[in-house]
């Protein structure tokens, strides 16, 4: 793969709809998600919810996707890669270590230095009708360990971020989460301390935001839950109709 690459997603409607009501480029999901995949998570350690969620998602690809990592045939890529897993190891083994993000981001800015002449992974990717985004390198590096590729787990994050399905599934009791949803809210969550993040058209977010408290009222009566399902299906979709009218 070259430095740099151009790739078309499929948007679906659900993501469509979630990145709208939270007023979210395409872009701004995509490369919060690729931002928190962390190797240092895949081999055990312990960061913020974001960087599990986010890593999770790799996992879940690779599972369903049945992928298997290439034998590395370059004993320098191996002899490197060895060194810089002992020495996250020991990270995960000291417990005054776990979760120092900016340490582990050292360490991975490191192997990657070490790595770059020897891989040629891409770098950024542009995304058709969407813009640019960087690729890490602990993406990179999972995609790899993973035998999927980078096109492949955006969309396999694209297809399952869903805000309908989340608030079915968990509205009665917490049964499961999405890791492509849980990123999403991670990124929610980052924004909501910040008062620089104001919603626009905020009487349409007053109006809709009090109708979602009167549905999930209603909602937790249903028991079958491919009924809530459907129901918050058209809610949020409706939602999205009503702002895409005043855009």
């Amino acid at each position: 793969m070259d430095s740099t690459e151009q790739i078309e997603l499929s948007y679906k409607e659900d993501f469509r709809v979630a990145c709208l009501i939270n007023n979210l480029s395409y872009k701004d999901l995509l490369q919060y998600f690729i931002d928190h995949i962390s190797f240092y998570v895949f081999i055990g350690g312990s960061l913020p919810a974001a960087y599990v969620w986010s890593t999770a998602v790799c996992i879940a690809c690779r599972e369903d996707s049945g992928g298997r990592a290439k034998p590395v045939q370059n004993q320098q890529i191996q002899q490197i890669s060895l060194k810089y897993i002992k020495v996250l190891t020991a990270f995960i083994q000291a417990a005054e270590k776990r979760g120092a993000v900016a340490d582990i981001d050292a360490v991975m800015e490191q192997w990657s230095r070490e790595m770059l002449p020897l891989t040629h992974d891409a770098k950024e990717i542009t995304l058709a009708g969407t813009g640019t985004i960087w690729i890490s390198f602990d993406c990179n590096l999972l995609c790899n360990l993973s035998g999927i590729n980078v096109k492949d787990l955006l969309q396999y994050f694209i297809n399952h971020v869903s805000l309908a399905r989340e608030r079915a599934i968990n509205l009665l009791q917490h049964v499961e989460d999405d890791p492509s949803t849980a990123v999403l809210l991670s990124l929610m969550r980052s924004y909501s301390s910040s008062a620089s993040k104001i919603l626009p058209y905020q009487e349409i977010y007053k109006a809709y935001g009090l109708r979602l408290l009167k549905l999930d009222k209603k909602q937790k009566e249903e028991i079958n839950p491919e009924i809530r399902l459907l129901n918050y299906s058209a809610f949020y979709l409706e939602w999205y109709h009503a702002l895409n009218t005043e855009k």
